[in-house]
């Protein structure tokens, strides 16, 4: 007889879940992609710098290098910061041209990254270094050890990543060098597109075999030729869009972005030739585990990978290469902290700050950043210049072109902050004299302090302070300690930086950026306070 028993909707329950277990054990989900905010990324990261807050490697260079690491990590008031400004401060008092060209480089990458308020008094020391790497540059354009002739292409990465991160920030970089480093990196380029340790130049554009060919040197050239490509604006011109699903998409703003520098001894299209071909070697050999100098290679692949990723459109934030890497960075990392590849010339303080550098991304931090301050990618959020007039990067800091005009038209301008041109107004205005006579305040201050006083918009009171600030007059200070209890956190954050203007004092509170809890705003304005006081004792204020 046939069995004919019906199964029980348990018994249906409980067989439906077996196949859900079977599915997921015969298909398991894909693995999770890594990004510097994944938890075990940030884990990794923070032991690395209870590590290096505790190491010690007196040369400048990598003084310079582990205060840079702090910078990325967003520690711009960790001790080591101040310990790498005491390095840059020993090397210009003893002379830089004691120094190998890759101290050079990466005092100018450290002070770049500095914050505004800490670069300003740095600009001249930047400018300095610039100018050593043009005159310690090779007749043929590479940089390299004094002894040799020849060029060296890891001494190269940071010649030309102190000249780009230098651009980057504002500072006239020379043409000329950027000509003879473009053409040198092409013309010791092996057949297969790798790079050699020691270029050998045929004097030519014909490819010759490399000596010491490794894919550190590879990614240390190859970065350098796309740095070379987007000081010429080849970068944003090979790029016509982003893919519609990348965070960062391609914006076309008129008259804004840097469009590059015209040269007549560059080829673009022999420059895109090697760009290719050093691509197809780094595809073809791709690892992420090096025997020679491991942690420096990985610095140099994130940058790489940075720059062809955003040449390519393709610019994510979740990309497999960096999910490899960090995996294997996980499983080299020691228990305290550190890494070390158990090279003299890198030792682990340097190797810890590679590898963190490439958990964090810095290169891609970097290059977003820039590229959206310079109109190449979508602008969101404030703090960043808006409207669609001209912008320009000034030591450091994106600016509105100023307008030109007559003060008070300007001032109506800003009394609109709907108004198309209400940023560059701002900008001219602020290029202008706003002082007063030593008994009365201008007018147009005491327009500017009712503005502050009385507006309903943020964006009003922020350029009110701007402005005010920018007179560097005592008798604003009041008002702008006033301003430090506005609720609004850009209103708060103008102020402080503002009080820092008028004191001339850099190291005060770093509260800035709109991200001080009400502990940090009510240290800070207890900090200018005192200050006031003590420049004016029989003053009655508020704390």
């Amino acid at each position: 007889m046939a069995n004919t028993h019906t199964p029980s909707r348990r018994s249906w329950a409980f067989f439906t879940v077996c196949l859900a277990l079977v599915g997921e054990a015969s298909f398991p989900a894909p693995a999770r992609a890594l990004t510097p905010k994944s938890p075990e990324v940030k884990a990794a990261v923070a032991r690395a710098c209870v590590f290096l807050a505790k190491s010690i490697d007196t040369r400048p260079g990598a003084e310079a290098l582990v205060a840079m690491t702090f910078l990325k990590a967003e520690q711009p008031n960790h001790p080591k910061v101040q310990a790498g400004l005491a390095a840059v401060n020993q090397v210009m008092q003893f002379g830089v041209d004691k120094y190998d060209i890759y101290t050079v480089g990466l005092m100018i990458i450290f002070l770049t990254e500095l914050p505004p308020e800490q670069q300003a008094p740095y600009a001249d020391t930047i400018v300095k270094l610039v100018d050593h790497l043009k005159r310690v540059q090779k007749p043929h354009g590479g940089w390299g050890y004094p002894r040799f002739e020849t060029g060296d292409t890891s001494m190269m990465q940071y010649g030309v990543l102190g000249l780009w991160s230098a651009e980057a920030a504002g500072y006239d970089t020379p043409l000329e060098c950027w000509e003879k480093a473009a053409n040198w990196l092409m013309r010791t380029q092996a057949p297969d597109g790798s790079h050699g340790y020691q270029g050998t130049d045929p004097g030519g554009f014909t490819p010759v075999e490399q000596k010491r060919t490794t894919l550190s040197m590879c990614a240390a050239g190859s970065g350098c030729l796309y740095m070379c490509a987007d000081y010429f604006g080849l970068l944003d011109a090979k790029l016509d869009k982003v893919s519609d699903d990348s965070p960062l998409k391609k914006v076309k703003k008129p008259g804004v972005g840097r469009k590059g520098k015209d040269t007549t001894q560059v080829e673009g299209g022999t420059l895109w030739e090697r760009i290719g071909k050093a691509n197809g070697h780094m595809d073809a050999n791709f690892t992420v585990n090096t025997p020679d100098y491991g942690f420096y290679y990985l610095y140099a692949l994130e940058r790489y990978k940075t720059f062809k990723d955003y040449a390519e459109g393709n610019i994510e934030k979740e990309v497999e290469w960096y999910t490899e890497g960090a995996k294997f960075l996980f499983s080299q990392q020691k228990p305290d902290g550190h890494w070390d590849a158990v090279s003299l010339e890198v030792g682990p303080t340097c190797d810890t700050c590679f590898a963190t550098l490439f958990l964090l991304r810095s290169m891609y931090k970097k290059v977003t950043e820039i590229k959206r301050l310079q109109g190449g990618l979508a602008v969101g959020g404030r703090g960043l210049p808006s409207g669609e007039g001209d912008l320009e990067m000034v030591k450091g800091s994106v600016k509105h072109k100023p307008l030109k005009g007559p003060a008070e038209g300007l001032l109506a301008m800003i009394a609109n902050p709907n108004d198309p041109k209400f940023e560059e107004a701002v900008s001219g205005l602020a290029s202008q004299s706003l002082a007063g006579d030593e008994d009365h305040l201008s007018d147009i201050q005491k327009k500017l302090r009712e503005m502050l006083k009385e507006s309903k918009s943020p964006e009003q009171r922020v350029a009110a302070v701007k402005l005010l600030a920018r007179t560097r007059d005592l008798r604003q200070i009041p008002i702008l300690l006033e301003a430090l209890k506005d609720a609004d956190p850009d209103v708060f954050s103008t102020a402080n930086e503002g009080l820092r203007f008028i004191s001339r004092k850099f190291a005060g509170p770093g509260f800035g950026g709109g991200v001080a809890d009400e502990a940090a705003r009510k240290e800070t304005l207890s900090f200018w306070t005192k200050w006031y006081k003590s420049l004016n004792p029989e003053v009655e204020l508020e704390e």
